[in-house]
């Protein structure tokens, strides 16, 4: 390995002495933002490669990458993007891969996939997603699910290690989450499950907590797609947060189609358009997109290319398309040369206004159980009206924002302390919604009038108590000593006389 600068003396050589399928070394040493040249030379042919590159990455400097998922490469049709990138794409520093490389977890589908993308890995590196196809049982299709091994042995990930991490490059921050659930499976495939959201939640928002410049998440499985017209509730938890801390966009695949969403101002992307057989959006049931939904197509092969500029808080997404086929399944594709840009679209790697107008709220999002949920709204809206908006209600939104992440966290996943927090949260709500209605004043002299109304009914009710309780006492006196005998015997009982007797 060397940097590249023209020579061609190998300035650095690692070895491994392991005998195996998959080799792995660790390449330590290296300069940010270097072009390294290196080679493989296995053993028993060590000229079965050429040369390949790789940059590191940047401190601060802009870079450029790429999102692919569902490329399910013995489908074949996978061989068109990998070219297409290897071809065309010279300034890219990785490739982000949304998962299912193959369609089982069976080493001769793998092997196509590396086959098919050696142009691409020669170029630039790949960071990897677990998706619900590593799992399947070639032949076994009503289950179990396999181990996932040639994702393991591929990606030199544990047997028993963590499926989610992090990296950062030039400040901003890329979380890739675990998704797909093999102890909650349909035959072989595994579906999501609320329990593995839950179960990355706190590793979640340490990372989002840190100020970064910008975070990119990434999973298998979208929260938010076409064929539904909510999102997917098993990844609320994760929905919550990325709104709670303005996460800059959001990719996925599994849904063999291109797909972007404006949610609430973040772009959500599926870009499971990198090989598997299509999900035809146009023929479908009756069924309604979510409402954030702003683009999509079928039958196109392609991938998402993201340029970033810290900088600038820009990032610059570009869905490219590369060949499209005639079918949904179809192994032959007709091929755009050059590729042709379907769309772009350009926006802030954190929110141009202040984040406290633009969180979430902590407690109210666990209490009633989404970031989209219309009292929640309510809330936000207050805060962003009339609270933001000055020293004082900034003040108090710092406040809350210090002590309430811990809060939500021990109220989320316990029902009895959420129903009583949405009881105690009720009447803020009701406040809040006059307030966004009427305006603050009018809605203060509304409550002031009620309040003032219930205490002089209060006052009246105890007064009516009082008088009620002294006539009835003297009705019952009265009555009581109107039967004869009964002065006098009173005066018997109790003179002095006859109580000094007793």
């Amino acid at each position: 390995m060397r940097p590249s600068t023209g020579t061609e003396q190998a300035d650095k050589t690692i070895s491994s002495a392991t005998t195996a399928q998959y080799q792995h070394v660790q390449l330590t040493g290296l300069e940010p933002n270097t072009s390294y040249i290196y080679r493989a030379r296995p053993s028993d042919n060590k000229d079965v490669f050429s040369n390949r590159t790789f940059r590191t990455m940047p401190v601060s400097d802009p870079f450029t990458f790429i999102v692919i998922s569902d490329s399910h490469a013995q489908e074949k049709r996978f061989k068109y993007v990998a070219d297409a990138i290897a071809k065309y794409e010279t300034d890219v520093l990785f490739i982000l891969d949304g998962g299912d490389y193959a369609g089982w977890d069976y080493e001769a589908y793998w092997t196509i996939y590396f086959q098919y993308a050696d142009g691409m890995l020669a170029k630039f590196p790949i960071f990897h997603t677990i998706g619900n196809h590593e799992y399947h049982n070639l032949g076994h299709a009503d289950g179990p699910p396999t181990n996932a091994d040639q994702y393991h042995w591929t990606f030199d990930v544990p047997a028993k290690g963590a499926l989610n991490y992090s990296f950062d490059c030039s400040n901003i921050r890329f979380i890739v989450l675990n998704s797909p659930d093999p102890n909650n499976a349909n035959g072989d495939d595994p579906h999501t499950s609320l329990v593995l959201a839950q179960s990355q939640v706190p590793w979640l928002e340490g990372l989002l907590k840190d100020n970064m410049a910008g975070v990119f998440t990434i999973h298998h499985h979208p929260i938010w797609d076409y064929f539904n017209s909510t999102n997917n509730p098993d990844l609320q938890p994760w929905e919550d947060l990325y709104h709670a801390y303005n996460i800059s966009a959001n990719f996925a695949g599994h849904t063999h189609s291109y797909q972007r969403y404006s949610v609430e101002g973040i772009p959500y992307f599926i870009v499971g358009n990198a090989g598997g057989k299509f999900a035809d959006l146009t023929d479908i049931p009756p069924v309604s997109p979510p409402v954030w939904y702003q683009f999509g197509a079928t039958r196109q092969l392609g991938y998402l290319k993201v340029t970033v500029d810290p900088a600038n808080n820009t990032a610059t997404a570009q869905e490219i398309f590369v060949a499209w086929v005639e079918t949904d399944d179809s192994e032959k594709a007709t091929v755009y040369n050059p590729p042709i840009i379907a769309e772009t679209i350009t926006f802030p790697l954190r929110p141009t206004v202040t984040s406290m107008s633009s969180g979430g709220c902590f407690i109210a999002t666990a209490a009633f159980g989404s970031y989209f949920d219309p009292y929640v709204k309510i809330l936000r809206d207050f805060r962003d009206t009339f609270l933001v908006t000055n020293y004082v209600g900034q003040s108090f939104v710092n406040w809350y924002y210090r002590v309430s992440p811990p809060i939500a966290n021990f109220i989320r996943t316990r029902e009895i302390m959420k129903t009583v927090v949405r009881i105690i949260l009720l009447p803020a709500v009701g406040f809040a919604y006059l307030c966004l209605k009427v305006g603050v004043f009018p809605t203060l002299i509304v409550l002031l009038f009620s309040a003032a109304v219930i205490y002089l009914g209060i006052r009246r009710f105890y007064r009516f108590r009082y008088i009620s309780i002294e006539l009835i006492s003297r009705v019952l006196s009265q009555r009581r000593f109107d039967y004869p005998g009964c002065s006098a015997r009173a005066e018997q009982d109790f003179s002095p006389e006859n109580y000094s007797r007793r």
